[in-house]
């Protein structure tokens, strides 16, 4: 069955941003005849930090000439030093600073939503203080989300990775505390599954319109794979989402080693894998 068009097929070009320029990313995504891109801001084709946000007139003059759009803008925080949990007072206002950054990166690339994830704290600390530090970070953050029009959509982390925002019920007490029109949720398929979780319990939990993105991955279920490398049925997955109603973006997170060498490569053969289902 043909679950979604293909325009909601959507590329983040995560396993492209160490050792590809942005200029190669575009010129793939055309190849491809992808049309949304989800970025990730803090490397060096994409450069941001706590304090400076670089000029972005290349990269839009770029979206631009390969007809791409930007339906997430996620600024790097799971392998630099910058994320929503940080305990040590300098480095939660630099994290606060940076995030605030990736918003209006967001809103100058035309973006609606900050995908973010809960960050980790420290393992051997309550997780009580992790979460406190990780709500209050989030109601700053979506403040700054009212004022520039974007939405912060926060996906869980695998129990490996984090304290206190590793399950489904983390997320929907995050989303209540908060109470947030800003604050919004997504799915990822590696995190959920290594939870034991499932898409439908995501929707049981949220009301439907409040889960505007995903990370749509195969997994077995660790790593963000391709689908078709891991143990999922993509089939299942998608008439999961249709069922529910979904109607965000289907975003490619891949990072598996290989993928990084030959990116083009993994999203041919990514995008090969949902044309069955793709109208």
């Amino acid at each position: 069955m043909k679950y979604f068009s293909k325009d909601r097929f959507c590329n983040f070009n995560i396993h492209y941003e160490a050792f590809f320029p942005f200029r190669y990313f575009c010129e793939c995504m055309e190849k491809l005849g992808i049309r949304n891109a989800e970025l990730i801001a803090g490397h060096q084709s994409l450069f941001m930090d706590d304090k400076h946000i670089s000029n972005l007139t290349e990269q839009k003059k770029l979206l631009r000439e390969h007809n791409i759009k930007v339906g997430s803008l996620c600024a790097q925080s799971c392998r630099f030093q910058y994320q929503f949990s940080a305990k040590e007072e300098d480095l939660r206002e630099a994290s606060f600073n940076f995030f605030s950054n990736g918003i209006k990166v967001a809103a100058e690339l035309g973006a609606p939503l900050l995908q973010v994830n809960t960050g980790w704290g420290y393992m051997n600390e309550p997780k009580e203080e992790v979460f406190k530090r990780m709500t209050e970070m989030f109601g700053r953050l979506c403040d700054i989300g009212e004022k520039c029009g974007i939405n912060i959509a926060c996906e869980s982390l695998r129990p490996q990775e984090s304290l206190a925002g590793a399950t489904v019920r983390d997320i929907r007490k995050l989303y209540d505390i908060l109470n947030h029109p800003r604050f919004k949720v997504m799915i990822d398929t590696c995190a959920m599954g290594v939870s034991g979780e499932t898409i439908q319990d995501w929707f049981d939990a949220f009301p439907a319109e409040d889960i505007i993105h995903t990370h749509f991955q195969d997994g077995t279920p660790y790593f963000h794979l391709v689908y078709g490398d891991g143990k999922r049925s993509l089939n299942d997955d998608l008439k999961a989402l249709y069922d529910n109603g979904y109607k965000g973006l289907i975003s490619q997170e891949l990072t598996l080693a290989r993928y990084y060498q030959d990116p083009f490569e993994a999203d041919k053969r990514s995008i090969a894998a949902f044309s069955e289902y793709l109208y």
